[in-house]
């Protein structure tokens, strides 16, 4: 993929685009945004234009990758030597690593026109780590640029900050993520849209998402609701709380989060909001009944309870006993 086909954050990619036109590739740079809006790809891109053996002409992408030559597929595949990766060894990025980059910087390419060090998740930096990076950011040579990608920018020392040029990136807009889905990903228009949204523009999320599963996992949360809203089966609902309560942290907190995202396409749907502001477009022929059935007062104190059930469950409390009795209170037995 070259900087012709990304999609989204134009500022972002014609501040590179002029970098690349004038020369002025040295240096170091922050990519900040969320999780998942394409920062990591940016930076390739970065890499490939300035070390792409065929780049494209003078024009809106200047000397833009071919994708095509040994250079741009190398790095690519993470074989090109000028081009490094860093990621957290662990939980931190570590002294050791920092300091290989510290040892490696000053030397000239090897293979390419321009050395890139890309700090992946640079919010991990230890504090000593990244202090040993400072004098190289300040000064690093022009034939060497250093990229950080974080979502936590406001957690890098100053000191590294104020070295640094800052590019901020953020998610697509609805029809943007659909638009790219649709013209790289083949797959029926239905999927994409409930994949744009579901991922609320974030192309890194989308293109590693499992629909299957999502669907599968939804359609179960559905019946739970459906079993809250008609409240005469104690039992089964005690059972839907074991069955919730029982699962990893991480899973648990999935759901909570699409059940959260399930009652507010209802209260959409009671409301009679426009059909783009709902996110499980698919599935609202089983959502407008349910709607219905619970009613819009009734659907505004579940959102109120369910929302205070995710901020008791941020401290330490038993999930199921908790989940329990969030679901008998929502369904009027207690």
């Amino acid at each position: 993929m070259s900087f012709s086909n990304l999609t989204g954050n134009e500022r972002s990619r014609h501040v590179l685009q002029r970098l690349l036109d004038r020369g002025r590739i040295g240096g170091t740079m922050i990519f900040a945004g969320p999780e998942g809006v394409g920062k990591r790809q940016f930076a390739l891109m970065f890499a490939k234009s300035a070390n792409c053996l065929k780049p494209g002409p003078a024009g809106v992408f200047a000397n833009d990758c071919c994708d095509q030559c040994s250079n741009c597929r190398r790095i690519d595949s993470a074989t090109f030597g000028d081009v490094t990766t860093i990621q957290p060894d662990g939980q931190f990025i570590k002294i050791a690593q920092t300091r290989a980059i510290a040892e490696d910087v000053y030397y000239r390419p090897r293979e390419g026109r321009q050395k890139f060090y890309i700090i992946d998740r640079a919010e991990a930096l230890r504090e000593e780590a990244a202090n040993s990076l400072l004098k190289t950011l300040e000064e690093p040579p022009p034939t060497s640029t250093i990229i950080l990608i974080t979502s936590r920018p406001d957690s890098l020392l100053q000191t590294i900050r104020s070295r640094s040029q800052r590019l901020n990136f953020t998610p697509l807009t609805i029809p943007q993520m659909e638009k790219f889905l649709n013209q790289h990903y083949p797959r029926p228009a239905e999927d994409n849209a409930l994949l744009a949204r579901i991922t609320e523009g974030r192309i890194g999320q989308a293109t590693a998402f499992d629909l299957s599963v999502y669907r599968q996992q939804r359609k179960s949360l559905i019946e739970i609701l459906d079993l809250i809203a008609s409240g005469d089966n104690r039992y089964r609902l005690i059972k839907a709380a074991e069955y919730l309560g029982k699962k990893e942290r991480d899973e648990f907190e999935k759901d909570l989060e699409l059940l959260a995202r399930l009652m507010r396409d209802m209260l959409l749907l009671a409301s009679g909001a426009q059909p783009d502001a709902i996110v499980n477009l698919d599935a609202a022929d089983r959502l407008q009944p349910l709607a219905i059935k619970i009613g819009l007062d009734r659907l505004i104190i579940w959102i109120e309870k369910f929302n205070q059930l995710r901020s008791n469950l941020r401290v330490n409390i038993n999930r199921q006993i908790a989940t329990e009795a969030a679901f008998l209170h929502l369904a009027g037995k207690v």
